[in-house]
């Protein structure tokens, strides 16, 4: 009995070690990114995948808290699973925990490890910059869509939204971290027959970003 008693203690502190709070700047991303209540913009897609056929695009794009992401847009539209626009709180308003790895000069890169089993990412590497809060890269390791890589571009005068994000990766066909949204027939003429992993890239251009600031 002391054993087992012994044991779940242990258990219980290992969980609340792991589980422990988010370093400060990482704190402050989180922050800016709960901020809004909803997101709207437009955004210029351009993809560049062997294999995939989808002519350069522009869609509309709405984020609202605790809804599924409005997009609009004609015919069939490629996305990123993740890295659209921010949407950091996917990866920080969960259980995890962040490991710092390297630091220079103004930046500094912390790999946070998802402590969730239901999520559908491991390990996030966030590179940003000290002195703004900026996130500038993310490597995002999956359960089953392999890794890619999240790159942000800001203008001069942006406080806090990317002017374009660049997602790369290399990934079998039918394990890509993209997300596909049309008829079926359609996407069916997209992938071509192709038995060994892709690599390419997707490109998104952002435009007419307005946002609603979260009630206090």
């Amino acid at each position: 009995m002391p054993s087992i008693l012994l044991f779940l203690f242990f258990a219980f502190w290992l969980n609340e070690a792991l589980a422990q709070k988010l370093p400060d700047i990482l704190q402050e991303v989180l922050r800016s990114d709960t901020a809004y209540q909803s997101i709207s913009c437009k955004i210029d897609v351009q993809l560049n995948v062997p294999g995939l056929s989808m002519p350069d695009k522009e869609i509309e794009l709405k984020l609202e808290k605790g809804k599924k992401p409005r997009i609009k847009g004609k015919g069939i539209i490629i996305l990123p699973r993740h890295g659209i626009l921010g949407q950091y709180r996917e990866f920080l308003e969960v259980d995890c925990q962040a490991i710092p790895l390297r630091e220079n000069e103004d930046t500094i890169v912390y790999k946070v490890v998802s402590l969730d089993h239901k999520t559908d990412w491991v390990t996030v590497d966030f590179a940003l910059t000290k002195s703004l809060s900026k996130i500038h890269s993310m490597l995002i390791s999956t359960r089953k869509d392999g890794e890619y890589l999240v790159r942000h571009e800001y203008a001069s005068d942006s406080e806090f939204f990317p002017e374009q994000t660049e997602i790369s990766f290399e990934a079998m066909p039918l394990k890509l971290p993209l997300r596909f949204m049309g008829k079926q027939e359609e996407m069916d003429l997209l992938i071509d027959d192709n038995n060994g992993s892709l690599t390419g890239n997707i490109m998104l251009r952002y435009s007419e970003i307005s946002w609603e600031k979260a009630p206090d």
